[in-house]
Formats: C-alpha cells, sequence, structure tokens
C-alpha cells in the first residue's frame, strides 16, 4: 500500500505547519477492500479509503486541500471528483479545528509466478504527458511503408 505513505510524504512536504510538526498528522486504511480474480493470476488491486487526520490545525482548509488535490492530479488521474475526495471537522476552540480528510483511491499489484515464490509490483500512475500547445504538429502517415509527411493547412 505505497500511496498511504505517498501522500503522507506529499502533504508533508508541501503544508508549512505540518512539515515544522509532523505529529499533528496522522494517516491510516479503514475498511478497505481487495478486488481479485479466481483462477491462477495472483494480480489485485487495493481499494483504499485514506484517512488523514490533522490535530489542532488553525491553518486555512485551503493549504490541506490543494497539496491532496495536486496528489490526485499525479497519482488517481482518473479519479471521480463526486467520490473521492470528502471530509469532516471539528472546530476546538476559536483558532483551531481537528479534520478528517477521507481520500478514495486504488492501487494496483502485478503478481509474477516465479520457480521460488512470486513477485509484487505496486503499479503507481505515471503523470499524463505535457503537450506545449504552441508547437506546430507534423503527422506522418505510414502507407504500405512509406513515410509520408502530411502537413496542416493552418
Amino acid at each position: 500500500m505505497k500511496k498511504l505513505a505517498d501522500l503522507r510524504n506529499h502533504i508533508l512536504a508541501n503544508v508549512p505547519d505540518l512539515k515544522r510538526n509532523p505529529d499533528k498528522l496522522l494517516s491510516f486504511i479503514e475498511d478497505g477492500n481487495i478486488e481479485f480474480w479466481q483462477g491462477p493470476n495472483l494480480s489485485h488491486m487495493y481499494t483504499l479509503p485514506i484517512r488523514i487526520i490533522v490535530t489542532d490545525y488553525s491553518g486555512e482548509m485551503d493549504e490541506l486541500v490543494l497539496p491532496i488535490l495536486s496528489w490526485l492530479a499525479y497519482r488517481e488521474p482518473g479519479a471521480d471528483p463526486q467520490r473521492t475526495i470528502s471530509f469532516e471537522a471539528e472546530l476546538l476552540n476559536n483558532n483551531s479545528y481537528d479534520i478528517i480528510i477521507t481520500v478514495n483511491v486504488t492501487e494496483r499489484v502485478i503478481v509474477t509466478a516465479l520457480e521460488t515464490g512470486f513477485k509484487t509490483e505496486h503499479v503507481l500512475p505515471e503523470p499524463e504527458m505535457a503537450m506545449n500547445p504552441d508547437a506546430e504538429w507534423q503527422i506522418i502517415v505510414d502507407l504500405h511503408g512509406f513515410n509520408e509527411p502530411v502537413e496542416s493547412d493552418d
């Protein structure tokens, strides 16, 4: 379950109050699931409701949410915006809150059989390729082995 540690490290690196006070950040998984397929293939997928608890937090909520959203864009690019993140907060006094943020993610595990056991690989999404909108494009069409550039009329 690499995404739990990955998200926690991302939050600690990007929220100054938590970087100074990492003991205020608790992170765990509660009620996770494992999706698997019957048969000899042991590959599976974790469904992880990651709970992030920030205790006695006096900063702005956006300072917590924006790093989580940026992490989601990178690590969970196909996430459903309506179901991926939720939160609860308890006002402790006029200046601080206990905040619980739940981030629902998945983590694929590819299992390969070896002579001596099994090898597992946790597949974390890579970010989408950044495209330069100002770049001039050239499309190459391969017709029966001939490469012919097709240029746009723009």
